[in-house]
């Protein structure tokens, strides 16, 4: 469980830093509480997809076979 955790977290900050870049690259006018709001919640959504919902739904997949 320590290792999904750190993983999680890995993933979620590599998630928020490239959702980050993405947006400043694009150009995009947002005021900087929201953006900050919004890299946190992108990361965090796809770090717990990432960890938890990608391999239970694999798991699911393989049991059926």
């Amino acid at each position: 469980m320590k290792q999904k955790l750190i993983r999680f977290l890995i993933l979620s900050l590599i998630n928020a830093v490239l959702y980050s870049v993405i947006i400043y690259f694009m150009e995009v006018k947002l005021e900087t509480i929201r953006f900050v709001v919004q890299a946190l919640f992108f990361g965090l959504f796809m770090g717990f997809l990432q960890v938890f919902g990608i391999p239970f739904l694999n798991r699911n997949k393989t049991d059926k076979k």
